[in-house]
């Protein structure tokens, strides 16, 4: 098996600095103390790191672009971070590049080349697919990050308060002796995960094990079909779908089974949008607004552009509405 290469995550970690501390010292700028630049380098050799053949030829070049990368932009939640990214950027000057990637790596890779080879003064990332390898890239050119829904080792991010909400959710759900099934499509990215150990948490304080995946493909007729075949079968529940479109399958799986809905079957959301309000019943869900998450976002880029010293995290409130698809 080959040996895993070393990245600038390794080498700050053994040289017991930060990403910031470590790429300065890559790339030769003169804002570190000797003995600190000393420990870096003697993580190098030790590592045998080596850094992107482009980093030092790009490391001094500025513009007034900020680049973001997001999934293809095809959900309205996305077009809506984008919205406020964009909005905030003008207000403080910046022309903002967008990038899209797809799932495989290959595009991943080649989107984070095209990036680093235009040298944007700054880079919001929405997309939690992308590795700390791949972040790692990025980082070591000096550029600074935000990322946007995920929080990630020393990288600015702007989150939510979720997992406290989706425990006690769970938590209420099982004392109406109520099952929760989640419904996890392909391609979704980490936040599904972190859901997922949510429901098992409150499982677990429960005293119970949480195995009700239903795994199918990021689409609204795959999951009505899916659903729909499903729930002969099950005798009451909770289901949650990352997304409101998918939810909003499920339930017209069960609303055309002439299912009792709410009183036997619930459904919900974790991203809500415009779109939770247009059912009936209407669908429950949590609501963020997303272009108030670019809006921080992008706000938080500018200020740590200004000084690359900081780490800013913020958590936006992540408020649950009940409406007609729960109890």
């Amino acid at each position: 098996m080959a040996k895993k290469k070393a990245t600038i995550y390794d080498v700050a970690k053994l040289a017991s600095v930060s990403l910031a501390t470590a790429s300065r010292v890559i790339n030769g700028i003169d804002k570190v103390a000797p003995d600190t630049k000393e420990k870096v380098l003697d993580a190098i050799k030790q590592l045998n790191y080596k850094p992107n053949s482009i980093a030092v030829e790009l490391a001094s070049r500025k513009n007034t672009n900020v680049a973001i990368i997001v999934p293809e932009l095809n959900y309205t939640y996305i077009s809506n971070v984008v919205s406020g990214l964009i909005s905030e950027a003008r207000s403080v000057g910046y022309d903002c590049l967008i990038f899209t990637t797809k799932d495989s790596k290959n595009d991943i890779s080649k989107t984070i080349s095209k990036v680093l080879s235009l040298r944007p003064n700054g880079i919001v990332i929405f997309n939690d697919s992308l590795t700390e390898n791949e972040l790692s890239e990025l980082v070591c050119f000096d550029i600074p990050v935000v990322s946007l829904g995920v929080e990630i080792p020393n990288v600015s991010s702007v989150t939510w308060h979720y997992k406290a909400q989706i425990v006690d959710l769970v938590n209420e759900a099982l004392k109406r002796n109520r099952e929760v099934y989640f419904i996890k499509v392909e391609g979704f990215g980490r936040m599904q995960e972190r859901m997922i150990n949510g429901i098992k948490q409150a499982y677990l304080e429960n005293g119970k094990t949480f195995n009700n995946i239903i795994e199918t493909k990021d689409s609204y007729k795959v999951v009505y079909q899916e659903i729909k075949n499903q729930l002969p079968s099950i005798k009451n529940g909770l289901f949650i779908a990352c997304r409101d479109s998918l939810a909003l399958a499920a339930l017209n799986a069960a609303l055309d089974l002439n299912l009792n809905v709410p009183e036997d079957y619930e459904f919900m959301a974790m991203l809500g949008t415009k779109y939770s309000e247009l059912s009936r019943p209407k669908l429950s869900s949590f609501d963020i607004n997303m272009k108030g998450l670019g809006h921080e976002g992008m706000k938080t880029l500018a200020k740590i552009i200004e000084d690359n010293n900081l780490k800013i995290n913020t958590k936006l409130p992540f408020v649950y509405v009940k409406r007609g698809s729960t109890i």
